[in-house]
């Protein structure tokens, strides 16, 4: 029989059990019997370990006393019974035997030996009064309870830690068995305001707005967990003064299946971080409403100077010019340097004029407004590949082409942003652009053979020009993808939903 493995109640009851059956046959045995054969009755019998002690020596000791003690008999026998026991319960042990002696106490007492080896061990035993040889003697009943104070010192040990860890946890930790809360960690009292002794063996419902909300997420939670060990989800909760809060809750069962509606849940309040979320989320449509506003104003500034310069400043050269001929056709033949004068003049404001264009060109395509983005987007790159001598092919796949004038600009920048990144960075020799129209969406996809780009360099919060890209894409619900392609070069796809 394994001793080590009863509860103490089991072994107590053994115990007790013993001492019944030795002392009917102390009483009705021991006058008929030989002691001899009392000795055999006390060795094969018992399942724990005996001794007989009178006058203040071992008389009799069984193999289960032995065993756990560590001495052979004979030393045993010789031995005063106290050296045995760990000096500093020497004391409480003998007042615990003579109580029970005494019929003072019923219950077995726990004390330590130390054994021949040096170990020490925990003994639980009683002891009762017999006659022995017609003389008085002691009975004792023990057995070694090490390993069972052991597993009692390690649970504690691990109740304990379990203890520290839940105190040590910031959000509240609450244990349900259904519905009603049967622990809780210190945090409930930073969380909720009450204090986890105010807590145990109450309903759930307390830390909820009311009743219906709290069937609910009971229900929620139940149901998910039936099928899947944890679940999350946010959901508003109650402080104990009455304010109402926000927590993200966290729900994992008890054990392999959902029994008894077991579970621990914990609680974050995360009403200030919704509200700083919230607030941030404002703060960044403003900008981007103030960046939409800034961009159409820039637009239409460049627009109107675009205008203004073409009108008058053009003009004005086209004069100049006409002017300048008018005069080198009536130049005499025989004025050389007027007439070399004159023709150097013209030549000056003829490159002012292609100036002029290129400024307007660049503050505001005309194309883009006459003839639409499909048009535009051809001509840059047809002027991207004069400018730098990178060959830039176009392929465009447009049904309709006649995009909103806002929707049209701002992929048109995306676009020129893109090409002065190649130019600038790539050391490509080739670019593909490709514009796609669907029912659902445009696409613009950039692809080129350079040298490629790293993830640091898009996510960089100094990469403007990725950051006005994304940010242009953002305002018609779009958005903008880099990545390398292989064997080298890097692909720009810009998607901008229709619909």
């Amino acid at each position: 029989m394994n001793l080590e493995k009863k509860t103490k109640k089991e072994l107590i009851d053994l115990v007790t059990s013993l001492q019944k059956r030795l002392s009917v046959q102390e009483h009705t045995k021991l006058h008929v019997t030989s002691e001899k054969d009392l000795y055999k009755i006390l060795a094969y019998s018992s399942q724990v370990g005996c001794y007989i002690m009178q006058d203040g020596q071992f008389q009799f000791i069984n193999s289960h006393f032995l065993d756990y003690t560590g001495y052979p008999e004979k030393k045993l026998l010789k031995m005063s019974p106290p050296s045995l026991i760990l000096p500093e319960d020497r004391r409480r042990t003998a007042k615990n035997a003579i109580m029970m002696l005494k019929g003072q106490r019923f219950s077995p007492y726990e004390f330590r030996i130390v054994t021949k080896d040096g170990r020490i061990k925990w003994i639980m035993e009683t002891a009762i009064s017999i006659t022995f040889k017609e003389r008085r003697a002691i009975l004792g009943n023990s057995m070694d309870i090490t390993e069972r104070k052991e597993a009692g010192r390690r649970l504690e040990e691990l109740e304990a830690l379990e203890s520290s860890i839940l105190d040590a946890i910031p959000q509240a930790v609450v244990g349900l068995h259904e519905r009603r809360i049967n622990f809780a960690n210190h945090a409930v009292k930073m969380i909720f305001g009450w204090h986890r002794e105010e807590l145990i063996g109450k309903s759930i419902r307390l830390i909820y707005r009311n009743e219906e909300e709290a069937d609910k997420i009971g229900e929620i939670f139940y149901k998910k967990l039936e099928h899947q060990r944890t679940y999350e989800t946010e959901f508003p909760c109650r402080h104990k003064d009455g304010r109402e809060m926000l927590c993200r809750m966290k729900a994992s069962r008890i054990g392999e299946k959902l029994r008894e509606k077991r579970v621990v849940v914990t609680y974050e309040d995360i009403t200030q971080e919704k509200k700083a979320q919230e607030e941030l989320e404002r703060s960044r449509e403003e900008l981007r409403n103030l960046s939409i506003h800034l961009q159409s104003v820039r637009e239409e500034e460049c627009a109107r100077v675009a205008r203004k310069i073409h009108d008058e400043l053009g003009q004005s050269l086209t004069a100049l010019q006409m002017d300048l001929s008018w005069l080198l056709n009536r130049v005499p033949s025989g004025s050389k340097a007027i007439r070399e004068k004159t023709q150097s003049m013209s030549g000056l404001v003829d490159a002012t004029i292609e100036s002029v264009h290129n400024i307007t060109t660049e503050l505001r395509p005309s194309l883009l407004d006459d003839l639409g983005l499909p048009a535009a987007i051809e001509w840059q790159a047809a002027d991207f590949q004069k400018r730098s001598g990178i060959r830039c092919q176009a392929k465009i796949q447009c049904v309709k082409g006649a995009f909103d004038k806002q929707l049209a600009t701002a992929v048109f920048r995306i676009f020129q942003e893109t090409l002065t990144n190649i130019a600038r960075h790539a050391k490509a020799t080739l670019c593909k652009v490709t514009l796609t129209e669907t029912e659902k969406e445009l696409c613009l996809d950039v692809t080129d053979n350079g040298i490629g780009i790293t993830q640091w360099q898009v996510d960089s919060p100094r990469s403007f020009g990725m950051i006005g890209m994304r940010e242009r894409a953002h305002l018609w619900c779009g958005n903008v993808q880099v990545q390398n392609i292989k064997p080298s070069g890097t692909t720009v796809r810009v998607l901008i939903p229709l619909q």
